[in-house]
C-alpha cells in the first residue's frame, strides 16, 4: 500500500538540490540535469535491447505489467491529487510526440493518467533498472537513448514502428529533470525532429502545481495539474529544418502562456546572461 512516505525527502538534500537548480537558472544551464545520475543497479543498453516487442510471450507480459502500471499510476496520482485539464485537445490525436516539462520522478505517472497508460516514453540509458521496476518499464513503453550508433539505429527503427502503429511517444524536450520547477525551460530539437521526420503532431503537456497545505520537514508537497494543450502541426510551406524550429518555438510559447495564465505572473528568469536563454 503506497503512502505519502514515498514523497518524503531529506530536507538538507532537497535544499542543496534547489540551490544547485537556482544556480543553473542564473547561469543559463537550463538543459543540465541537477541529479547525479548513476548506472549502479542498472542493466547495460546494448544492441540486443528489445526495443520492438513482438510475439505472444511479450503480449502476455505487456498485459500483466500494464495492469500493474495502471494500479501504481492510479495510486501515485491519488497521492499527488492529479487534476487534468484540456482533455478535449486529445480528440482525433493518434500518433504523436508528447512533450512535457520534466519536474519529478513521478511526472510520467501523471502523464499516463492524462493521456493513456500505453504511451511509449524516451529516457536515458541509466534508467534501465534491474529488477521488477526495470522489467515493468521495459514492458510498458521504455525506449532508452544511447551514445552507441548500433543502439540508436534500433531506437530510430522503434520510433518509426510505434508511430506507424498509432502510438504516442513521450520525449522530455528539455532533456533534464528539474524538481518542482514552475517555469517552462528552453528546449532541445530532439522531440521536434522526430515529429517532423515522421509527420506527426506535437502534443504539448505542461504540469503546473497547486499548494497542498502539507509540509513535511520544511518541504511542501505540491499537487499536480496536467494541462493538455493544443496540438502543434508542421507547416507545409516550411523546410524540415524550419519546421523543427517552428514547432519548438510554438511549444515554448504555448507553455509560457499556460505558465502565465496559471500563476498570474509574467515569465521572468534570473539568468544573468540573457543570450543563454535560447528559445
Amino acid at each position: 500500500m503506497l503512502s505519502i512516505n514515498i514523497l518524503k525527502e531529506d530536507p538538507n538534500e532537497y535544499k542543496k538540490y534547489m540551490e544547485t537548480q537556482a544556480n543553473f537558472e542564473r547561469d543559463g544551464n537550463f538543459n543540465t540535469d541537477v541529479n547525479e545520475n548513476s548506472y549502479e543497479g542498472t542493466l547495460p543498453v546494448t544492441e540486443d535491447f528489445e526495443f520492438i516487442k513482438k510475439g505472444i510471450k511479450n503480449a502476455i507480459k505487456h498485459a500483466i505489467y500494464s495492469t500493474a502500471m495502471r494500479i501504481y499510476t492510479n495510486k501515485i496520482c491519488k497521492l499527488l491529487h492529479v487534476e487534468i485539464k484540456g482533455k478535449e485537445n486529445l480528440k482525433g490525436i493518434k500518433s504523436a510526440i508528447i512533450t512535457c516539462n520534466h519536474i519529478s520522478k513521478f511526472d510520467s505517472f501523471a502523464i499516463r493518467k492524462a493521456v493513456g497508460i500505453n504511451i511509449m516514453f524516451v529516457a536515458a540509458d541509466y534508467n534501465n533498472w534491474a529488477g521488477k521496476m526495470g522489467e515493468t518499464a521495459r514492458h510498458t513503453g521504455y525506449l532508452p537513448l544511447s551514445n552507441k550508433y548500433t543502439v540508436m539505429k534500433n531506437f530510430n527503427q522503434a520510433i518509426d514502428y510505434y508511430l506507424k502503429k498509432g502510438k504516442k511517444i513521450l520525449i522530455y524536450p528539455e532533456q533534464a529533470m528539474w524538481r518542482d520547477y514552475e517555469k517552462p525551460r528552453p528546449m532541445k530539437d530532439g522531440a521536434f525532429h522526430y515529429a517532423v521526420k515522421h509527420n506527426v503532431p506535437i502534443l504539448p503537456l505542461f504540469i503546473t502545481f497547486r499548494p497542498s497545505g502539507i509540509v513535511d520537514n520544511g518541504i511542501e508537497i505540491k499537487y499536480y495539474t496536467v494541462n493538455i494543450l493544443k496540438p502543434i502541426y508542421k507547416q507545409d510551406n516550411l523546410t524540415n529544418k524550419e519546421n523543427i524550429e517552428y514547432m519548438r518555438k510554438k511549444n515554448y510559447f504555448i507553455w509560457k502562456e499556460c505558465y502565465e495564465n496559471t500563476y498570474k505572473k509574467e515569465l521572468v528568469y534570473t539568468t544573468i546572461d540573457k543570450s543563454k536563454i535560447k528559445i
